[in-house]
């Protein structure tokens, strides 16, 4: 059994360590043959661009013994050898302007240094690179050059509109050598986690081959199901026996966790990161999210506050998909290009053509789920840490009007889409996540999940060693349930199990808290409401007044 390629992303290394490749050189051979001088890919990051990158790599560079049961093995004229030049915008520095453009001078300099090549020592790193390209190429060798991540100078810095620009101009020069310098060249490829405008790749190369949403190019990235099940079917039987599931059931919780991404609308593949993850600790968890997730999507979504609604299908024109305009992002065409969203489908419609997305499997709905509510929970801090007094005022007082309004205002602003969740047991423990931020951030000792001798409290909050505060928790969207049902049911639940008798020795407060959700016409409201029982125990018989 081959060991599993994670972390791996060299194509050399990936076979020189007898890891399992999964096959992807039946794409090389369909450009080999298209005879296309330009190509560009957008992927989402830890979808195996830069291995296909590298494979490219080794390729050009006649390394048949790499190759050896691969489809291209047989399939090529390993007498064709050519120079190459790999360059990884994600290394470069760009923090400013000036930054990028020294660390690019630099790049070319060392690239030349290595192929023995002397350029002068004056000039720009736009004249050393078309240089650099016109004394690498022979007539029978021309150049091929590969750029991994083009777009990691402008999204980097997509926060801070004046340098993104500056550099989306700077990449723009640069990338623009490679139209000029065409003659040296004999095959460009270009990969990048978004299609923005106004950027020459784009706009100059009138015969560029734009793969991402090409069908005959649907899964150049990611595994297949038949890939899954060729490549990795002994790892999958392991993690099956690890945890007692049966083969099948192994495979349709990898299906629901990491399934479901389409650039066709067609043919599906498997986030390959997560699958690998997944496989190697022989668990199902949220692997992408913490590493696959952009930083800036979460400024994004901290400043633009995210409100399209992606639990349900959502359909956008094809222009609209095709492209990203930095100084005016759309989205719904950024979540697709990072991954949150995937082709469900195409539609034709009127002559137009549009595609319905959808968040494409468990694991993503879960980490929009997270990104989203942590957002809105940092929010809810600030605006009550200085309450604590005024919190313990109110339930001494058995005054829950105040603390019912604040609540409600705070739920009013988080997103229609966030609360769509087809769980009610998700939106409790959303709404009780609130509730205990707002208790951390005045300072308040509380427990969440308080677990006693016979049970779980959902609240136990402490003023002091003479006064503690037991919570219970209800939620509904059920239209015939009211808001004082759901009080009812809060102190029934606490007075059968008793919740009070490990606190016996103070003051206690019985507080129900009650939240219902209306549905109106695109939104939702949320209703909040609470009552306030006092208590005092007496030789454990209890008393108690409202």
């Amino acid at each position: 059994m081959n060991s599993l390629s994670l972390g791996v992303a060299e194509f050399s290394d990936l076979i020189e360590q007898n890891k399992i490749y999964v096959d992807k050189t039946r794409f090389i051979k369909k450009m080999m043959d298209q005879g296309r001088k330009y190509y560009f890919l957008s992927r989402p990051r830890r979808f195996g661009k830069t291995l296909f990158i590298s494979t490219l790599e080794d390729f050009f560079q006649g390394k048949k013994e790499l190759f050896k049961n691969t489809y291209i093995h047989d399939n090529h004229d390993w007498n064709e050898k050519y120079p190459v030049i790999r360059i990884s915008m994600k290394q470069i520095s760009n923090e400013s302007p000036e930054i990028l453009k020294e660390d690019l001078l630099v790049m070319i300099e060392s690239i030349a240094e290595e192929n023995n090549i002397e350029l002068s020592e004056k000039g720009s790193y736009i004249f050393k690179f078309r240089k650099l390209l016109k004394e690498l190429s022979t007539n029978d060798n021309k150049v091929v050059v590969l750029i991994d991540e083009y777009d990691a100078p402008i999204l980097k810095n997509i926060n801070n509109l004046e340098i993104a620009n500056k550099n989306r101009e700077i990449l723009q020069e640069f990338y623009n050598v490679l139209k000029e310098s065409e003659e040296f060249l004999k095959f460009v490829f270009i990969t990048g986690l978004s299609k923005f405008t106004k950027v020459s790749i784009f706009s100059t190369f009138n015969n560029l081959s734009e793969l991402t949403l090409n069908e005959d190019y649907s899964t150049i990235c990611g595994i297949t199901h038949n890939e899954l099940k060729n490549y990795y079917s002994n790892h999958i039987q392991v993690m099956a026996d690890k945890n007692n599931y049966t083969y099948e059931e192994t495979l349709n919780q990898i299906n629901h966790f990491y399934d479901g991404y389409s650039w066709d609308g067609k043919n599906r593949v498997f986030n390959p990161y997560s699958t690998l993850s997944a496989l190697s600790q022989k668990e199902f968890q949220s692997f992408w999210f913490s590493t696959g997730t952009p930083g800036f999507i979460a400024e994004i979504f901290k400043k633009r506050k995210i409100t399209g609604d992606y639990f349900k299908s959502t359909v956008l024109k094809a222009t609209e998909l095709d492209a990203i305009d930095p100084t005016n992002i759309n989205e719904t065409t950024l979540l697709f290009q990072a991954g949150y969203l995937t082709i469900e489908k195409k539609i034709f419609e009127d002559n137009i053509l549009e595609y319905s997305l959808k968040i494409p499997n468990f694991e993503v709905e879960q980490a929009y789920k997270d990104n989203l509510t942590n957002i809105y929970l940092s929010d809810v801090r600030g605006e009550f840490n200085s309450l604590q007094n005024d919190m313990w005022e109110w339930i001494r007082n058995g005054d829950c009007d105040k603390l019912s309004k604040k609540l409600k205002i705070k739920l009013s602003r988080i997103p229609y889409s966030l609360r769509l969740s087809k769980e009610n047991t998700e939106k409790w423990k959303l709404y009780s996540a609130i509730f205990l931020t707002w208790l951390d951030e005045m300072g308040m000792r509380f427990d969440g999940e308080k677990t006693i001798g016979h049970g779980v409290i959902d609240t136990v909050i402490e003023e002091n060693d003479d006064h503690v505060a037991v919570v219970e928790i209800k939620y509904t969207e059920d239209v015939k349930k009211s808001l004082d049902s759901l009080i009812n049911e809060s102190f029934k639940q606490i007075h059968e199990k008793e919740y009070y008798l490990p606190y016996e020795d103070r003051n206690i407060s019985l507080i129900a808290l009650a939240f219902k959700d209306r549905a109106i016409k695109n939104g939702i409201i949320t209703d909040v409401k609470c009552k306030i029982e006092k208590m005092t125990l007496i030789n454990s018989d209890s008393t108690t007044s409202m």
